[in-house]
């Protein structure tokens, strides 16, 4: 029986020129979630995470904003649309 994972999902809105980076950033920050972006040409990202580490996007968010104050948080959406 396989057991089902649920994940919570964070849109955040990057610069495109930075996306690389802030995934570079949010990986050396102990892998509190999984950055794929929206669509190819989009500056939208998904944030994926655990129930148990999505709480800890946010401080970590606010973080990365320190240096990279264009950084927006869209929300947390239901699904995600990978293009």
């Amino acid at each position: 029986m396989k057991k089902e994972v649920k994940a919570r999902v964070l849109l955040v809105r990057v610069p495109k020129e930075k996306i690389g980076i802030f995934t570079a950033l949010v990986d050396g920050s102990g892998r509190k979630a999984v950055v794929r972006t929206k669509e190819k040409s989009s500056e939208e990202v998904y944030l994926i995470a655990t129930p148990d580490t999505f709480g800890e996007l946010f401080p970590l968010l606010e973080n990365i904003k320190k240096h990279m104050p264009e950084i927006c948080i869209l929300g947390e959406v239901e699904s995600v649309d990978v293009g």
